[in-house]
């Protein structure tokens, strides 16, 4: 997958790209009704480049599939996890609200979720895992 944008900022050998809306977005209006706002999404990559440069960037959809689905699942399933242990831990303490130990246990799981996957980051920033510059074209090409 190649998404195109332009470098904002260019410094100690790191760019910040803020990206176009890409075409398969089209008129869905989901990210608050389709303002200019939802489409300028950044990120922060090593490369050269000059403010104002058009950047194509490739991410290894194989990669990318994973990481989305390792970075949503962690936590569902910290928060699943811990949705039921609250509840057997609920129903095992009699006289204290189930639910409430429930919630909790699952705010709990869902933290301890978020906490892996902070642990777990160092491997993702490894190469594969990264976006990959393509094609840098100066502002005076466009």
């Amino acid at each position: 997958m190649i998404n195109s944008g332009v470098i904002a900022k260019s410094e100690n050998g790191m760019l910040t790209v803020i990206f176009d809306r890409p075409e398969a977005c089209g008129e869905c209006h989901a990210c608050n009704r389709g303002s200019e706002s939802c489409a300028k999404h950044t990120l922060v990559i090593p490369g050269e480049g000059s403010p104002g440069d058009r950047i194509e960037v490739e991410i290894d959809e194989s990669h990318f599939v994973l990481a989305s689905a390792v970075a949503y699942l962690i936590p569902l399933v910290g928060l699943i996890g811990g949705l039921a242990l609250g509840a057997i831990a609920g129903k095992a303490a009699a006289g204290s609200p189930g639910e409430l130990l429930a919630a909790a246990c699952a705010l709990l799981g869902t933290a301890a979720g978020y906490l892996l996957m902070r642990a777990l980051n160092p491997r993702f920033e490894k190469q594969r895992w990264q976006p990959r510059i393509v094609s840098v074209r100066p502002a005076e090409q466009e």
